[in-house]
């Protein structure tokens, strides 16, 4: 999978994303991320305060999130794999980011971008 140039300026430019998660029971959550590096078909944010979505990743990593315009015209839903990062360059690289200044992050999670649905 090959995120196009078109999907990447919308994730560097909405930065604020909706990520689903399900437990290994299939229990859902949602929350809101905000993406900190979009490389190749790796999506990149930091874990400050994460519980249930944090828990999910760890059992089932299969994640869906949604990125869209603010008047809604090119939306995309995601489907990739999560993966959580305690160490290593990821972590380095959210742990210094000026956004998480006054935080103390807990982890990078990486999401792997497998399938892409775009709406306009």
């Amino acid at each position: 999978m090959n995120l196009t140039e078109k999907q990447k300026e919308l994730l560097n430019r909405r930065k604020v994303v909706a990520l689903a998660t399900a437990s290994k029971d299939a229990d859902p959550q949602v929350t809101f991320v905000e993406i900190n590096l979009v490389e190749d078909d790796d999506l990149v944010f930091t874990d400050n305060q994460m519980t249930t979505a944090r828990n999910n990743i760890l059992e089932n990593g299969k994640v869906v999130l949604m990125a869209f315009e603010q008047d809604y015209g090119y939306c995309l839903k995601l489907f990739g794999t999560a993966q959580y990062h305690t160490g290593g360059e990821r972590f380095e690289y959210v742990k210094h980011l000026a956004d998480n200044e006054g935080f103390s992050p807990r982890a990078a999670v990486v999401i792997t971008i497998e399938h892409v649905i775009e709406f306009s």
